[in-house]
């Protein structure tokens, strides 16, 4: 989510609703473009706590500045994705799963535990989606090949004794789950990073 914001508004002052912003815990870390006709005078104002800041825009708008601080942020909001490695090779899984998740995560996918062992090895995942009967072997093979602080969710035909320890976060089974159930889960267990549609304060 990002912010536009005229410093000079009626009956309130855009600086005082700017600490208003950063203290709100929801908003603490919001994208913001200051555009306002005094723009040079109020970063002088705001010293050191104009954290977050993108651009100060003065009237009337540079459209082409504007249009570069848009970007930067949603090029910010996309490397901040959660990164998730879904190791399935049934393509049917894999279509849907992608789809319940959204383009608010990256998804990774492979289909066999080589090609899941050369993305681990490649990139950092934040959570891997992991099936247990692959072409080339176990899924849980793959366990000894994650840090600790990737959380794994099993989901699998496979019927497992529930006893992986901490290693796995879930374990959900194709017979009594679906790939929505699994996304749902995945969700609840990330901090998602989607772009959201800029809101506008202004006089």
């Amino acid at each position: 989510m990002a912010l536009t914001l005229d410093i000079k508004l009626a009956g309130e002052s855009g600086i005082k609703l700017f600490h208003d912003i950063r203290a709100s815990p929801v908003n603490s870390d919001i994208a913001v473009i200051v555009i306002s006709a005094v723009a040079d005078e109020a970063r002088g104002s705001l010293n050191g706590s104009a954290v977050g800041i993108v651009d100060w825009l003065e009237k009337p708008v540079d459209s082409k500045r504007l249009h570069a601080a848009l970007a930067k942020i949603l090029a910010g909001r996309t490397e901040q994705r959660p990164k998730i490695l879904h190791v399935e090779d049934d393509e049917g899984v894999l279509a849907v799963m992608s789809e319940g998740l959204g383009s608010g995560v990256s998804i990774t996918s492979a289909k066999t535990l080589k090609d899941a062992r050369e993305a681990i090895a490649q990139h950092g995942f934040d959570l891997v989606i992991l099936d247990i009967a692959l072409p080339d072997g176990s899924g849980l093979d793959l366990l000894a090949d994650l840090p600790l602080e990737t959380g794994v969710i099993v989901f699998s035909a496979a019927e497992l004794d529930q006893k992986l320890g901490d290693r796995v976060q879930a374990i959900m089974t194709k017979t009594r789950a679906s790939e929505i159930d699994v996304a749902k889960l995945v969700r609840s267990m990330l901090v998602s990073s989607r772009t959201l549609p800029v809101a506008h304060a202004k006089e």
